[in-house]
């Protein structure tokens, strides 16, 4: 099957079955762009992601992580172009969590930063080229996604 997508058109191979009165995705898929490059890969569990999935993003970089009930779940990592580790954390119901490091393509440390349910909140470490030395002007602690004053 084809269907516009945000890179044009999309091919998808993989089954739907009937419940409900409708048809869902039920199983692995694989989608493609319209150049035929894989662009995502994963399972459906009566219409929802579900299980471990890959993805290519507008910008080639990839991600890497899983889904339950049709959100993402668990570890997840992305990765630039060159295959350097982007970001590295967990998410929870959708939303991330926890600790969560980013960084720049020569493989540097940018930022650590907590989360909780999907916004910042507490420390949140910047960190210059080198990788090590602390950004002070751009660090901080965040409640509920603000930066808290000194």
């Amino acid at each position: 099957m084809s269907r516009e997508g945000r890179a044009g058109l999309v091919s998808v191979q993989g089954s739907e079955v009937f419940r409900d009165g409708e048809w869902v995705k039920h199983g692995e898929f694989v989608f493609y762009d319209d150049g035929g490059e894989e662009i995502s890969r994963g399972s459906y569990k009566n219409g929802l992601e579900d299980g471990p999935w890959t993805q290519k993003y507008e910008d080639g970089c990839t991600g890497v992580g899983s889904f339950q009930d049709g959100t993402q779940s668990g570890p997840w990592k992305t990765f630039h172009r060159n295959g350097s580790l982007q970001d590295s954390g967990s998410y929870e119901r959708g939303m991330r969590t926890g600790t969560w490091l980013s960084f720049r393509k020569d493989g540097t440390k940018l930022r650590e930063a907590q989360y909780k349910d999907g916004v910042l909140n507490g420390q949140v470490t910047w960190y210059a080229k080198d990788g090590v030395t602390v950004d002070k002007n751009r660090s901080g602690v965040y409640v509920n996604g603000r930066t808290v004053p000194e």
